[in-house]
């Protein structure tokens, strides 16, 4: 059955600007920074689109920048940009000495421009690979694949973006206008779907540092909510964590971003397998008030204006999950002896053996919270009540996909935080100068130390 989404009935949208110097009462600048209202200064257009700022055609919400020519801005000559009022975070910058350090928390997506195994290959930013076929992530055995709507032969993953459908930021999987149809399996899609600045809109202006202790969308909104994408950490709809407020987007320094965890990563919405898992799909509402219900454009599908992508109990963890489902092993998927099949995420890390020497926090081997201690606190807090940022706990503290993997792109093959090559088993005079190397000897302290040194 076909269903038609009814444009009046997406009116709702805030206007939003791509950049971020919030206090902890949201965006702060003159208007002019961020907005044009007619895209003409002195018979001359002024909006600028891209990853190498082209001025071109007006940009939505009047903006005088979209999130690419803001975000990834070729005068940008560090991590931040200064630029009117504001303090941008530049995910994407010329970074010569190829220093992790000097970069966001996120990494840098010009190590990804050079080596695509480097980082994530959004669209937006990097090309798409000539060689390689790119139709799906890496991790899916058998969940999304051709036939299924978000990567397909007509939507390889070529189609990979930053925000919304196919992407990571702001609402996940809604159509913007146009159709739907519900046949059962693929919940097909005829329109727009919701992505870019459309996805992200109103979350500027209502964005805040610190805690932000996400549960995402109810089940009862209609459509994209700025709030809702605000509320969630780094803009993503329920998803929990904690930003730095000295060393803001960077993981440098004792006051770094916290990641919430939680011991068992893909139970979430009541389900445990299949697809609602991650989807909530859309639900009939009353547009009129005439108790008539799925009218208009609230229909029971995964692609329709009203649905979204939650994020598997509310961490990170669970959120790459989404996409590289298969890519970590739970506790009941080990082999016959015990050992791990692929590498846990959201796992307590022992507080015995190997592990007991992992203690002092790392940047180059980070750990998740429990969630329970983010819930604990109120939204816009400096940090975690109780959780001292500079110690790691054993028993307690989670391995997760950000221990080893920086979310955009890093100067290491496959987004790693540390140079896989110096991993050495049995290299390292002692345990201490193992600890030290970070990385897989971060926690694995043993394995790079002979039985005779340690």
């Amino acid at each position: 059955m076909k269903k038609t989404i009814l444009k009046s009935a997406l009116v709702a949208l805030f206007i939003a600007a791509p950049v971020a110097a919030f206090a902890a009462d949201g965006l702060i600048g003159d208007c002019v920074d961020c907005h044009t209202m007619h895209n003409s200064e002195q018979g001359n257009q002024v909006a600028q689109s891209g990853i190498n700022g082209t001025v071109g055609g007006p940009i939505q919400n009047l903006l005088r920048m979209d999130c690419i020519a803001c975000h990834a801005n070729p005068a940008a000559t560090g991590a931040t940009w200064a630029y009117g009022d504001s303090t941008i975070p530049q995910v994407s910058w010329n970074n010569a000495a190829a220093d992790g350090d000097l970069d966001l928390a996120g990494g840098n997506f010009a190590y990804s421009t050079a080596d695509e195994r480097n980082g994530h290959n959004v669209i937006d930013i990097t090309a798409a690979s000539t060689t390689d076929a790119h139709d799906q992530p890496p991790g899916i055995y058998g969940t999304h694949y051709h036939g299924h709507g978000v990567f397909t032969v007509d939507a390889p993953f070529d189609a990979f973006t930053c925000a919304g459908a196919r992407g990571c930021h702001g609402t996940r999987s809604q159509l913007l206008s146009g159709s739907t149809v519900d046949n059962g399996t693929a919940n097909n899609f005829e329109g727009v779907r919701r992505t870019g600045i459309s996805a992200i809109t109103g979350a500027h202006h209502n964005s805040y540092d610190g805690l932000k202790n996400s549960t995402g969308y109810g089940g009862t909104e209609e459509v994209h909510d700025g709030q809702v994408v605000a509320d969630g950490y780094r803009f993503i709809p329920g998803l929990t964590g904690l930003g730095n407020t000295a060393d803001r987007w960077m993981n440098n320094t004792a006051d770094h971003n916290e990641y919430a965890a939680k011991d068992s990563i893909l139970n979430t919405y009541g389900a445990t397998t299949g697809c609602g898992r991650c989807h909530i799909q859309g639900h009939g509402v009353d547009t009129d008030g005439d108790t008539v219900i799925d009218e208009g454009w609230g229909y029971s599908t995964r692609a329709a204006a009203n649905s979204y992508i939650g994020v598997p109990n509310g961490t990170m963890s669970g959120f790459c999950s989404t996409c590289h489902l298969d890519f970590h092993s739970s506790g009941t998927e080990n082999g016959t002896s015990g050992a791990f099949l692929r590498h846990p995420s959201d796992y307590v890390i022992p507080e015995a053996g190997e592990y007991a020497a992992y203690d002092t926090w790392t940047s180059t081997a980070m750990v998740g919270r429990p969630i329970s201690e983010f819930a604990a606190g109120t939204a816009g807090d400096t940090s975690l009540v109780g959780v001292d940022p500079t110690v790691v706990r054993g028993g307690t503290d989670m391995v997760m996909c950000l221990s080893c993997h920086k979310a955009h792109a890093s100067e290491n093959d496959y987004m790693l935080r540390f140079d896989y090559t110096v991993q050495t088993a049995g290299d390292y005079a002692d345990i201490a100068s193992a600890t030290a190397e970070g990385g897989c000897m971060a926690c694995h302290t043993t394995k790079g130390v002979l039985p005779e040194n340690r």
